[in-house]
């Protein structure tokens, strides 16, 4: 981008390519922001909603056992009944068989005997009772061709024999065993008795279990307003989502209002074995998503702050640019006369450094306050962050410190060509101290990337005269470099030894993909990024190896480059002997740190 900028003519096309690049940075960044938080926000959703679904299967599971086992006892029932009445006619008494035999489980169910004309003719009821006709009843209809096989369970009715109280009527067709039709068991069950599943958990306000049957038409419902299970019995279920037809052995879900009260909900379904029954649990669809929506209204607002920010930044830095510009324009009608070229490439030098000197403030200010406001979100400062939220503030975090890192390498090297970098020299600087604490900064990442990390420091070397913080700097930024770039296996070694000038001598060797001629003079230039598929796949602005050349420099050393492709590279610097300090000797230190 650099040599598109100097090679631009004139100040108001550079200013215009300048704010074209910025905006385009811009919109993609915001695109990307706003993208990754529709995708975390449809993704939390999508994970509420299937903790949902594994919530309501479980008590799906639960309830249509309970269904299941009640089922079985009355089929065991139904055909004991029968067997007795093969076996003793007419004159079988179910009332007297009844107190002897426990049916089912107490209070779960009565059993009635209704003959072949329809009329009642034995129960486990109290007498005495009177003369009652089934007849009309489905339940007893469904029986008389004798092409109805098994258990028949009939939608639940209010009952004849119990006062009008609903019950599930559960029949048998009984033959003899030549095939005289004896008459019909009916085994009457009680909605309330089906399960008691919805008294031992909440299902919340709104929370339903109903058992419907193949017909779709509802045997009972239970929900906070409804625990006996009587509210809604005799309504449809069909439409919606809810599949028309469900197989034995079948389960799913769907979302939809439900029948009754029109409230959305998450229903989990599953049909009862073999029996033409299907159970359902229904969850509130508000109350199961309302901690996503929690979560995506706060990534919205974090995201439209940040929008905003980045929107300030850059309208920001378009406004001084275009100033820049025009203050150029005026710059180069005042001189003409002076040769095109030189002026242009002196101006936009001069305006890139004292614009470059003069941000420092408003681009460090806004992203301290990203990273500070990242920090009081992980402290949990205005409140708990749940485990994914916390992972995308560290992300924020992470990307505000690499951002400001570049910035202060980008205003380093700006200070550096301006003539204003100044060294703070110390005396008796022990470079055993400088390499180990370099060697700490970079341990973490050469773990990460699978690297062997080495220090080897000559013996009794001497302290020298310089600026730790460039010092340090320097060496850290080659060796960023080489474990950046070097595959897993590989190792980097950092190597301080005595010139036989005098000086002192720091090498960063690495086993890398190593570089050519050409190679080594685009990645000494300011934003040199070298063209090969390792480099594209790490993150890097081009400025940690000129800007160490540049520090090395000021300290009146020099950095050379020895690499070949496939075989590692090795960086060397060199301090001269002015920077010695005679008589002093430090302690050998010749290891592996990684």
């Amino acid at each position: 981008m650099l040599s598109a900028m100097v090679l631009t003519n004139s100040p108001p096309r550079r200013a215009r390519t300048i704010i074209r690049t910025i905006l385009i940075a811009f919109g993609i960044l915001v695109v990307a922001m706003w993208t990754a938080v529709g995708f975390s926000v449809v993704t939390a959703r999508q994970h509420a909603l299937e903790d949902a679904r594994s919530e309501g299967r479980n008590l799906m599971i639960a309830f249509r056992e309970e269904v299941a086992t009640i089922l079985r006892g009355v089929e065991a029932q139904s055909n004991l009944i029968g067997e007795r009445m093969r076996s003793e006619g007419d004159g079988f008494d179910l009332h007297a068989w009844g107190e002897k035999n426990v049916l089912i489980s107490p209070g779960v169910a009565q059993a009635t005997i209704i003959g072949p004309d329809g009329n009642l003719r034995s129960t486990t009821f109290e007498p005495p009772l009177t003369s009652t006709y089934f007849g009309d009843r489905e339940h007893f209809r469904i029986h008389l061709d004798g092409k109805f096989h098994g258990l028949f369970i009939g939608p639940t009715v209010l009952g004849r024999l119990t006062s009008g109280r609903p019950i599930m009527p559960i029949t048998r067709r009984v033959d003899a065993e030549d095939g005289t039709f004896l008459g019909v068991v009916d085994i009457l069950v009680s909605p309330s008795a089906l399960t008691t599943l919805n008294k031992s958990i909440d299902l919340g306000p709104h929370g339903v279990m109903t058992l419907s049957g193949a017909d779709n038409l509802i045997r009972a419902r239970f929900a906070a307003d409804s625990p006996d299970g009587t509210k809604g019995i005799g309504v449809s279920m069909a439409g919606g989502n809810r599949p028309a037809v469900i197989e034995d052995g079948a389960e799913g879900s769907f979302t939809r209002p439900g029948m009754i009260d029109g409230i959305p909900r998450l229903f989990v379904y599953g049909r009862v074995g073999s029996y033409p029954l299907v159970v359902t649990v229904g969850l509130d669809l508000d109350h199961e998503l309302a901690a996503s929506r929690s979560y995506a209204t706060t990534m919205m607002i974090i995201a439209f702050g940040a929008t905003l920010l980045l929107t300030g930044l850059a309208a920001y830095l378009i406004r001084e640019i275009r100033g820049r510009a025009a203050q150029e324009v005026k710059l180069q009608a005042t001189n003409v006369a002076l040769t095109l070229s030189t002026e242009r490439a002196e101006a936009a030098n001069r305006a890139k450094s004292q614009f470059l000197a003069n941000m420092s403030h408003e681009l460090r200010t806004p992203l301290n306050a990203i990273i500070g406001f990242s920090e009081i979100l992980t402290a949990g400062i205005p409140g708990q962050l749940n485990p994914k939220q916390h992972g995308y503030v560290a992300n924020i975090h992470e990307g505000g410190g690499f951002l400001l890192r570049v910035i202060n390498d980008v205003l380093d090297l700006a200070q550096v060509d301006a003539g204003k970098l100044r060294l703070h020299e110390e005396k008796d600087i022990e470079l055993d101290c400088i390499a180990s604490a370099c060697i700490a900064l970079v341990e973490e990442q050469a773990i990460a990337g699978g690297l062997r990390l080495l220090l080897q420091i000559e013996d009794r070397m001497p302290r020298v005269i310089a600026d730790a913080t460039r010092l340090s700097q320097i060496v850290v930024n080659l060796l960023s470099n080489a474990v950046k770039f070097t595959e897993p296996g590989g190792s980097v070694s950092l190597a301080i030894r005595c010139a036989e000038t005098g000086g002192v001598v720091l090498e960063v060797r690495d086993t890398g993909p190593g570089m050519t001629a050409a190679e080594i003079e685009v990645a000494l230039q300011p934003f040199g990024q070298v063209d090969n598929g390792l480099a594209r796949r790490h993150n890097g602005t081009g400025l940690g190896l000129p800007l160490a050349r540049e520090l090395a420099e000021l300290h009146g050393g020099s950095l050379h480059v020895e690499s070949e492709k496939g075989h590692g590279t090795t960086v060397t610097v060199a301090l001269p002997a002015a920077r010695v300090v005679a008589d002093t000797a430090g302690s050998v230190v010749v290891g592996q740190a990684a």
